[in-house]
């Protein structure tokens, strides 16, 4: 299974998510579906960590559709109060969550190449992300972690996968996050091949513009619904 099959795999998902969340909300096993999509996200994060020629770049383009991408997601999700929600409560669109996913790869890395003091960095980032309330908080930073670091043990990260997320249903106190293991079987299957891939910024720019339409359907719609 390539990367571009996964790529379409954990956009697709994703967008069941998202409808189920806004359109459909009596039809939970769309939501269901959507649980795959995080940890395939998190899983082709490390993969381009990995590859990526330049690192700075692409920690650029994540900040910046973070920034990007806050309103739309604001406004997917609470409506006509967007605007306060803003200012009560920020960096919760995946874009934040994923930055910080990277910035902790990158201390991983440094730790392990250079100083074994950047351990205290990358353990730092999960404690963060708490404090900072993104979307997965520390469950979606070491997820990425253990992909990383047992990244040619590929049973081993999706092990942890499955442990990572049981605890996180224990935490929350509901196991619905629990449908995220069964993204252990295409990553499983994951041949290391890049395929035919969608063009770079569609997946970047797919995620604020498909957050907009579907509210916008939500809207014009919700009479109907």
């Amino acid at each position: 299974m390539t990367s571009a099959i996964l790529q379409c795999i954990a956009v697709v998902t994703m967008l069941i998510d998202h409808i189920g969340y806004r359109l459909f909300p009596g039809m939970p096993w769309m939501r269901m579906i959507g649980r795959l999509s995080f940890p395939i996200f998190a899983f082709m994060l490390v993969e381009g960590f990995i590859h990526t020629s330049n690192r700075k770049k692409y920690l650029r383009r994540l900040a910046i559709f973070a920034v990007i991408s806050e309103p739309p997601y604001m406004i997917f999700t609470y409506g006509v109060s967007w605007r306060q929600a803003m200012l009560s409560s920020a960096l919760q669109n995946i874009f934040f969550e994923l930055l910080l996913m990277f910035a902790a790869l990158w201390f991983l890395e440094k730790a392990r190449a250079k100083n074994k003091l950047f351990y205290l960095g990358a353990a730092a980032i999960p404690v963060l992300a708490e404090a900072l309330g993104t979307m997965y908080g520390g469950y979606g930073v070491l997820m990425a972690m253990a992909f990383f670091l047992f990244h040619k043990r590929r049973w081993a990260g999706m092990a942890c996968l499955a442990a990572l997320t049981a605890l996180y249903c224990v935490r929350m106190g509901s196991w619905f996050q629990i449908y995220a293991v069964f993204a252990a079987i295409p990553l499983y299957f994951y041949n290391g091949q890049r395929g035919q891939r969608l063009p770079r910024y569609f997946c970047y720019g797919f995620y604020p513009v498909h957050l907009l339409v579907i509210y916008a359907l939500y809207w014009t719609l919700a009479p109907l619904l």
